[in-house]
C-alpha cells in the first residue's frame, strides 16, 4: 500500500513553485510534537517559510533548533544572521554573516547582507564593495544596487499618479511624498511588530478607519501626514526605469492597504488590481516590499 504522508521533497518542490502555505503545512506534519528531534532539513526549510511570511522571530526559533544539530553549518548561520537582519539587531546579524561567510566561500548571500548591514552603518562606499564581492561570487542571482536619485523616485511616483484612476489618483497627487536613504530605526516598529530594513515605502500619521459602504471616494477620508520612499532599498530591487516604477507602485499600494485597512476587492473597486494585472502579467497579488 503507497504511503500518502507528504515528505520532504513535496515541501520542498512546493516551496520551489512558491506555494508557501502548503510548505509550511507539510513541514509542520514532518516536525511533529517534539521539534528539537525534528531534522535540520525540515527545521530550516520551515524556518525560510517564516521568514518569507514575515515572521523572523518564530523562524529564527526553527533555526535555533536546526543550529543545535548542525552547529557548523554555514547556511544554517547565515539564515540565523537574517531573523536578527530583520528585527533589526545588526551587530549580532553582521558576526553571523561574517562567520557564515568565511565558513561557506561560495556562499554569496551572506556577502550582499554584509553590505546591507555596512550600508546600515553609514558605509555607502564599503556597502559596495561587499555588493561588488556577491555579484562576483554569484552573478546570476546578485547585482550591485542601482544608486536611484530623489529625482528618480519622485518621478516614479509621478508616473504612478498618472496612471492610477480616480479617485485613487487624485488621493496619491494630495499626499506628501519624501525620499530618504534608509528606514530609521525608529521607523521600523509598527504596532509593537518589527518591520523589514528592506521596505520600501512607509507612511507616517494616524492609520484610517476600516473602509465601510460602497462609496470608493469615502474611503480615502484620512491621510498620511507623509509617504517616504527608500530609494537605497529601491535600488536593490529595480535596475531599469521600467523595474523602479513597478516597485513603487507596488511599495505605495501595499502601504495603502495598511494604512486604510483595505484588501484586494477594496483596491479593485478603486480600480487598481486591473492596473497592477497590466504591469505584472497574470500575478495579481501584491506583495511586501520588505523582501
Amino acid at each position: 500500500m503507497a504511503n500518502d504522508t507528504p515528505t520532504l521533497r513535496d515541501a520542498e518542490e512546493a516551496y520551489e513553485q512558491g506555494d508557501i502555505e502548503t510548505t509550511l503545512a507539510i513541514c509542520d506534519g514532518l516536525i511533529g510534537e517534539d521539534e528539537a528531534k525534528a531534522a535540520p532539513e525540515v527545521l530550516y526549510l520551515a524556518g525560510e517559510c517564516l521568514l518569507e511570511l514575515q515572521e523572523p522571530e518564530e523562524a529564527l526559533h526553527l533555526f535555533d533548533l536546526a543550529l543545535a544539530q548542525d552547529p557548523d553549518s554555514p547556511l544554517l548561520v547565515h539564515c540565523r544572521g537574517l531573523c536578527h537582519f530583520e528585527l533589526g539587531d545588526f551587530e549580532q546579524a553582521k558576526a553571523l554573516f561574517e562567520r557564515a561567510a568565511a565558513g561557506a566561500p561560495e556562499l554569496a548571500e551572506p556577502v550582499f547582507y554584509l553590505g546591507l548591514v555596512a550600508e546600515r552603518s553609514g558605509d555607502f562606499e564599503g556597502a559596495t564593495t561587499w555588493f561588488e564581492n556577491a555579484a562576483k561570487r554569484d552573478p546570476e542571482n546578485f547585482v550591485v544596487p542601482i544608486d536611484w536619485s530623489a529625482d528618480d523616485i519622485k518621478a516614479a511616483y509621478d508616473v504612478m499618479i498618472e496612471e492610477t484612476p480616480e479617485p485613487l489618483g487624485t488621493w496619491f497627487a494630495g499626499l506628501v511624498v519624501e525620499v530618504e536613504d534608509l528606514p530609521a530605526e525608529a521607523s521600523l516598529q509598527r504596532g509593537g511588530a518589527a518591520l523589514s530594513p528592506l521596505v520600501h515605502c512607509l507612511f507616517e500619521g494616524e492609520p484610517g478607519e476600516p473602509p465601510e459602504g460602497d462609496d470608493p471616494a469615502a474611503w480615502l477620508k484620512a491621510e498620511p501626514t507623509r509617504v517616504v520612499l527608500y530609494r537605497r532599498n529601491l535600488g536593490k530591487s529595480a535596475q531599469d526605469e521600467y523595474e523602479l516604477h513597478r516597485e513603487v507602485f507596488e511599495a505605495v499600494l501595499w502601504e495603502v492597504m495598511e494604512f486604510m485597512g483595505f484588501d484586494d476587492s477594496h483596491l479593485e473597486s478603486l480600480g487598481v488590481m486591473e492596473l497592477d494585472e497590466v504591469q505584472e502579467g497574470d500575478d495579481e497579488d501584491l506583495h511586501p516590499s520588505g523582501r
